[in-house]
């Protein structure tokens, strides 16, 4: 179908613009990315037309079929996109159907419509799409880390702080950290959703409409759980784009920062995972190198998103209340967002469940390491009656002797007492048994009673209420599917009768 030419907006202007210009100005090549929901808006809002009465049924038909065949067309691959001749995919789309139509029926596609709220529920169609598929797809890496924390569930370990040797613990207990992390950025996700799914279409250009529009209506056959209602607000507003970006970026945050822990954690000075050779990448002259690019390119994604944030929020900060062409820059810097998001989750999953861990090199680390230090603080105060303060000075001192002498703490009971007359000038002991219990790093993660430590039965407890949260997320998630996909068969039901005539 031969489309009509662009400018037919120009009314009040007596040349066409100048090409360069329009080049310039013109959306049409970033706006594929909305290019169905614009359509999918237009058919909701003929049918909502055409059920008020403002456009008889006939001419609400014609459009329709109209709509339906520049679909086809499209996802044929048969459109093409020329910014020189329109500003935008609005203006493609309704010169398509007045082309196809004529204008006495074509010149009815925007009655009641501004191209202002057009692109405000554009914007909201596809990114509720995107924001599903990223709740999708974290729901996919949380559970292959679950999935990991229960195979690695007795795997020793030191955890860091400052990346010096802190505390033994737990794989299974570092791997459910992310997941917690990632549980709230589902919940970030979630709470998103509930305010981008919200149908701005009726608020016209910013001061709604003389005509007897159905905004709720046309809200319900799109699937929206209501309305943006204020018209300026409709308009105008772009905090829903800056919310999940927002969102978008504190995810890849901690995404970078598990991917800087692997990046480490497959060198060989730690030795402790290593990636599978599919998701490895090789040097270009060291034969023996395998490394860990995947990581290290979702370090620099997550920079490059934090980077796009502040371009969205630099472009909005200054724009004035109503509607702006600032705004048409907002949209392409969404989507990489939201595209380097999705991705960076998904190969990410594929990481962790591919990751093969060392136990053995882990377990002759942490029994390497002084690190039971603070439990050993921890026994004194229990068991030998010293203030914190006193029982962190003498441990200090042991450890420090230990060091001079290259003996583990477990081997430093005799240094203890040693180093209790000169730190304390009493002496200070424990029974060795106690001593064993709180200095063995294979002992220690049992021996700690609060909740959410690694203790073995607190990470089991954890491991069973995260499967349980991840199942009721998804479960939401299914139900938000659901829901829009109901809608789209009532949408289509109604389009069809009215094609049918």
């Amino acid at each position: 179908m031969k489309t009509e030419r662009g400018g037919i907006y120009r009314s009040r202007l007596k040349k066409p613009m100048e090409r360069e210009a329009a080049l310039y100005i013109s959306s049409l090549k970033e706006d594929a990315e909305i290019f169905e929901e614009d359509l999918l808006g237009a058919e909701a809002h003929i049918v909502m037309l055409c059920e008020q009465e403002i456009i008889g049924r006939g001419d609400a038909g014609k459009i329709l079929k109209a709509l339906e065949n520049l679909k086809a067309e499209w996802r044929e691959g048969r459109i093409k996109l020329e910014p020189e001749k329109f500003e935008d995919v609005h203006e493609f789309i309704e010169a398509y159907i007045t082309g196809m139509v004529g204008v006495e029926v074509g010149g009815k596609t925007h009655t009641g419509r501004s191209r202002n709220d057009q692109v405000a529920l554009d914007i909201r169609l596809r990114l509720r799409k995107r924001l599903l598929e990223l709740w999708d797809a974290v729901l996919g890496l949380a559970e292959r880390l679950i999935g990991r924390a229960w195979e690695e569930r007795e795997t020793f370990m030191v955890l860091y702080t400052h990346t010096q040797h802190a505390q033994i613990g737990l794989l299974s207990h570092y791997l459910l950290a992310y997941v917690d992390h990632l549980l709230r950025d589902l919940e970030r996700i979630e709470a998103c959703y509930e305010r981008v799914n919200r149908c701005p279409l009726g608020a016209s250009a910013l001061a709604g409409s003389t005509l007897p529009l159905n905004r709720p209506r046309t809200a319900e056959l799109l699937g929206f759980e209501g309305l943006v209602e204020n018209s300026l607000d409709a308009v105008s507003g772009r905090d829903f784009m800056v919310e999940a970006s927002t969102a978008c970026i504190i995810l890849m945050v901690h995404l970078s920062r598990m991917a800087e822990d692997l990046v480490l954690w497959s060198s060989s000075e730690f030795g402790y995972v290593e990636l599978p050779d599919e998701l490895a990448s090789p040097s270009s002259v060291m034969p023996h190198k395998k490394n860990p690019c995947l990581l290290e390119l979702a370090r620099a994604k997550a920079g490059r998103v934090c980077g796009l944030l502040s371009s969205l929020l630099t472009g909005l900060k200054g724009v004035p209340t109503g509607y702006s062409r600032d705004l048409q820059e907002a949209k392409p810097v969404l989507w990489e967002i939201l595209k380097l998001t999705i991705s960076t989750v998904k190969v990410l999953a594929r990481a962790v469940e591919g990751l093969k861990f060392n136990r053995k090199r882990m377990g002759e680390v942490a029994s390497q390491s002084y690190a039971p230090a603070v439990d050993l603080a921890e026994a004194l105060v229990k068991h030998a009656g010293l203030s914190l303060r006193e029982a962190h000075r003498l441990v200090g001192e042991t450890v420090r002797l230990a060091l001079r002498k290259g003996v583990r703490l477990e081997e430093a009971q005799s240094l203890l007492e040693k180093a209790s007359m000169k730190v304390l000038g009493v002496k200070v002991s424990l029974p060795k048994r106690i001593y064993e219990g709180f200095t063995k790093p294979y002992r220690l993660p049992a021996e700690r009673l609060t909740l959410g430590s690694p203790n073995p039965k607190e990470t089991r407890r954890m491991l069973k209420t995260r499967k349980a949260t991840l199942r009721e997320a998804k479960r939401r998630l299914k139900g938000k599917v659901k829901g829009l996909e109901k809608a789209e068969g009532r949408l289509r039901r109604e389009i069809s009768r009215l094609m049918a005539g």
